[in-house]
């Protein structure tokens, strides 16, 4: 059995190629967003909070995915990494009928008018318009993920960051021909956004696919089922960490539609900060990940005492990194807000927002390593509390200053604030106050 190594070099080598994937993601959702703005403000906000939605379904998806690295660094961590492979297997049928059952909840909610929420109509039917294509990537999607917790389960990310390459580039052309129409396709607007993103995410899917059959396809196939009561401990696991990240993007989801309710330009600005606060996004998905394989695979091999030091090397590293690449949200935020704003209100309001979202990504940077340490120990259950805790102030926080006492959007975003030091607060409690190195999994 090999032995898990920890040092700078060890957490670059797992975080780099996932975060280099994630900033295609990243390139992606401002090629979005670029390309809708200049079609009009409503195709931009219909469009993005459409994606905002699609996102929180995924995190369905994405909690069972999350769980299963957790299981398969456990297994490896304790020499049984032949399981690993029954693990894929068993999740691959797991999430692709979950995701069907997702693409006909989504029907369900687009035939009871859901749109309607919106205050502004048109923006509704741009919200429709996308959504209904863009449900059908929920498949490919939930399945990548999937794939990317064995790889990142088993430290082996290399491939992971080709496929997102590949899934960036081709939905960045796909943004380049199907929103506006070049190159002989139709301009099909908000809805070419969601084409390009269903192709891609299609794409990368058969990529890490020919991978996995390349390299494991005669085992893959001869892989098991797994045992009806480790399966049964997989979904107890899965189940704190689905309704975790479901709950947080969900009322994210709702915070754009709080939003909404202020103003047409300040739900722009607010869909121009979000593409700036995944660049922290970019980075943190690799540490974060990197995280929970590290934490698992060193309880797996019974090395708890070297847990903490290397918390404090992710933390460092995930703080840096942010540092790195959103820097400029505050010293020189007109600059990146200047191509997506035509008039100098929208403009001053983006420019006032980012140092705002700048202040929020550093704190992301402690909060979201010491909650991935959470989980990774397998504590879902405990992660869940911290979470819905701090959702709760930040509901009642978000509709004060957008419902009740309505203020600048700049003023709004710092309820990214309240979020990101609760989180941190509760984790940090957990890590320091309970016995969480003894979770088993």
């Amino acid at each position: 059995m090999s032995r898990l190594n920890t040092g700078y070099g060890d957490i670059l080598k797992l975080a780099i190629p996932i975060s280099a994937g994630t900033f295609m993601h990243f390139l992606v959702v401002l090629t979005d967003n670029f390309f809708l703005s200049q079609t009009s403000d409503v195709a931009l906000n219909g469009a993005g909070n459409a994606g905002v939605l699609y996102i929180t379904l995924g995190m369905i998806g994405q909690g069972f995915a999350a769980s299963g690295q957790i299981l398969i660094a456990r297994r490896v961590g304790e020499g049984r990494g032949h399981e690993a492979l029954n693990i894929l297997r068993t999740g691959l049928i797991i999430t692709f009928l979950v995701g069907i059952g997702l693409v006909g909840l989504v029907h369900l909610l687009m035939s009871c008018g859901f749109s309607e929420v919106f205050k502004d109509a048109a923006t509704g039917e741009v919200f429709d318009a996308f959504m209904s294509v863009r449900r059908w990537g929920i498949l490919p999607s939930f399945l990548n993920m999937m794939l990317i917790a064995y790889f990142m389960g088993t430290a082996r990310a290399r491939i992971l960051m080709w496929a997102m390459i590949i899934t960036g580039t081709v939905n960045i052309l796909g943004d380049m021909s199907l929103i506006s129409g070049r190159w002989g396709f139709p301009a099909l607007g908000a809805a070419g956004a969601a084409w390009a993103s269903l192709v891609a995410e299609t794409t990368g899917l058969a990529v890490l696919l020919g991978h996995i059959g390349w390299r494991h396809g005669r085992a893959l196939r001869q892989s098991v089922w797994m045992p009806w009561a480790a399966l049964w401990k997989w979904v107890r696991l899965a189940l704190p960490m689905v309704l975790q990240l479901t709950l947080t993007l969900g009322t994210w989801s709702l915070f754009f539609f709080l939003v909404e309710q202020v103003g047409i330009m300040e739900l722009k600005v607010s869909h121009i900060a979000r593409n700036f606060f995944m660049l922290a996004f970019v980075v943190s998905q690799g540490v974060q990940q990197t995280t929970r394989t590290f934490i698992s695979g060193l309880l797996g091999e019974g090395r708890g005492d070297e847990l903490v030091p290397v918390i404090r090397r992710l933390i460092l590293v995930n703080v840096c990194g942010i540092l790195l690449v959103s820097h400029g949200g505050l010293f020189y935020p007109s600059v990146l807000a200047g191509p997506f704003f035509d008039d100098p209100v929208g403009l001053e309001a983006a420019s006032r927002t980012l140092p705002i979202i700048f202040s929020a990504m550093m704190m992301y940077g402690f909060s979201s390593v010491l909650l991935s340490s959470v989980q990774g120990s397998g504590n879902t259950t405990a992660a869940l509390i911290i979470e819905v805790s701090t959702l709760i102030v930040y509901i009642c926080v978000s509709i004060l200053v957008t419902l009740v006492y309505p203020q600048p959007v700049w003023r709004i975003w710092r309820v990214e604030w309240v979020y990101f030091s609760l989180i941190g607060t509760g984790s940090l409690l957990f890590l320091t106050r309970w016995d969480w190195r003894s979770k088993d999994v």
